[in-house]
């Protein structure tokens, strides 16, 4: 255990960081320390039975905890929380936690990365969608440093997969036995949905390749949906009937948001002190259905996925069986658990 390199993880209990411990910890080629608020949580205590992985008690936004996690390790896999963050902290602790990493000697660092809607419309202000800002604005940021000194890289994400089970993208049962995705979404436009069980291999192959994957935005997907494929796709796997219904924005917001005049952080509640640079819950997503209902995004280096993670699910379908998925919500995101504890 000596010789394993060691990995710095914030946002280790997160539902994309779950499967990165996972990975790298049972590798056998590294040690993972993993940052958590809360090290005697469930997803904590799940994370701290693995083989390799040690818990250290700190906060994303305490930079004494930051050089603490970052003291003496090979590398770093750094997923703030922008939701609770907010878009103005993002940027500062994204920016601060580079640097401190670079003054700790930390080699390669890692940011996990949401693309920069922003930049790919071209700034549309109808665009700007503020968790996804802040992550883009401190991705081109690293990259632009340059590789001398630390290997740096990219791990880009867009909406996961396994929303379909927990968040935004659950449909709505009804009383027939068949479901409904009803949503701001066009039923024909196209959205690069990753399967989270994936992103741990891909994360394991940026540790394990240096030379590779220094300087690459890496922006994985599993597959390429609209919502009215995904509706079929359901009815095909599971033989239930289903179908997506567009609904106008101000339509889909009373029903979808946590409560009303919710900010996008909502998760610390409505009387969180909470300024200017906080956007509104409708705001944010407003700016989100668009974007991605808008065929923005760039398309995706299917070829690299296959060879970085030749066993990489590559469907929609194929995630369906790999998850027995049945239209029910699970739990999956972090932010959501939290809340419905409280």
């Amino acid at each position: 255990m000596a010789d394993l390199k060691e990995i710095a993880i914030i946002g280790g209990t997160g539902a994309q960081g779950l499967p990165v411990v996972k990975a790298l910890a049972e590798s056998g080629r590294y040690r993972v320390r993993v940052l958590t608020r809360n090290a005697s949580s469930s997803r904590a205590q799940h994370l701290a039975a693995l083989p390799n992985v040690t818990l250290l008690q700190g906060a994303q936004d305490n930079q004494r905890d930051l050089h603490n996690v970052f003291r003496g390790v090979y590398g770093a896999w750094v997923n703030t929380d922008g939701f609770t963050l907010g878009e103005k902290d993002e940027l500062f602790y994204g920016f601060r936690a580079y640097e401190i990493a670079r003054s700790e000697k930390v080699q390669h660092y890692v940011w996990a990365n949401i693309e920069y809607a922003m930049d790919a419309a071209n700034y549309d202000e109808q665009y700007h969608c503020g968790h996804m800002e802040s992550k883009g604005r401190v991705g081109k940021f690293i990259l632009a440093q340059g590789q001398d000194g630390v290997k740096s890289t990219l791990f880009s994400t867009g909406p996961y997969m396994d929303m379909l089970m927990d968040g935004m993208f659950v449909p709505i049962k009804q009383q027939d036995g068949s479901f409904l995705w009803a949503n701001p979404a066009p039923s024909d436009a196209k959205i690069p949905l990753i399967a989270l069980c994936d992103v741990g291999v891909y994360n394991l192959w940026i540790f394990d390749n240096p030379s590779e994957s220094a300087g690459l935005d890496l922006q994985v997907m599993t597959d390429n949906v609209s919502f009215g494929e995904i509706a079929a796709v359901f009815t095909e796997i599971t033989g239930k009937p289903a179908v997506h219904r567009p609904i106008p924005f101000e339509t889909y917001a009373p029903l979808a948001e946590p409560y009303p005049g919710a900010s996008v952080n909502w998760a610390l509640g409505p009387d969180a002190p909470r300024d200017d640079s906080i956007m509104s819950w409708r705001e944010n997503f407003g700016a989100w259905w668009r974007y991605w209902g808008g065929g923005i995004t760039r398309e995706r280096d299917t070829a690299l996925l296959d060879r970085v993670h030749p066993q990489r699910i590559r469907s929609l379908a194929d995630w369906m069986k790999h998850v027995g998925y049945d239209g029910e919500q699970r739990s999956v995101l972090k932010m959501v658990e939290d809340w419905n504890k409280k």
